[in-house]
């Protein structure tokens, strides 16, 4: 089993509904397996992980379960590009989004994390954030 930090923007798409429900569908773009845990970091304006998840499945197509995700799309970033397979989280943890909060950007660079997190970053990779993010979520 890995860990994953996984960035998401909430101006495409409305997370926050997307993970009140028991399960909701995530594009893959990494090696992620059913039975990893996955961090989601919320972008600006909050900067901060907002939710653990596990992988359910992988694999699936956008076509097969565009009904199950077309409500939380606010737009799409590329209409034209080609489509990422998605993957099926199950929401274990709601993270209460906070000033200060130990999940922050900013905390989470004072403790590992480095550069931009513009894609899925595999945690066991950076054994400190891992540790850091394990105590704090």
């Amino acid at each position: 089993m890995s860990h994953w930090l996984i960035p998401a923007n909430t101006k495409f798409y409305d997370v926050f509904s997307a993970f009140k429900q028991d399960q909701t569908y995530w594009p893959v773009n990494a090696k992620i397996s059913p039975g990893d845990g996955v961090y989601i970091y919320l972008a600006a304006p909050h900067k901060q992980i907002g939710f653990f998840c596990n992988v359910v499945t992988t694999g699936h197509q956008l076509d097969e379960i565009i009904n199950d995700v077309l409500p939380f799309i606010k737009r799409r970033p590329d209409e034209n590009g080609p489509s990422k397979p998605f993957m099926k989280l199950g929401t274990v943890q709601s993270i209460p989004l906070e000033e200060n909060s130990a999940l922050s950007l900013e905390n989470l660079r004072q403790n590992g994390l480095k550069g931009m997190l513009m894609g899925a970053r595999k945690l066991e990779n950076n054994p400190r954030l891992f540790d850091y993010i394990g105590r704090n979520a």
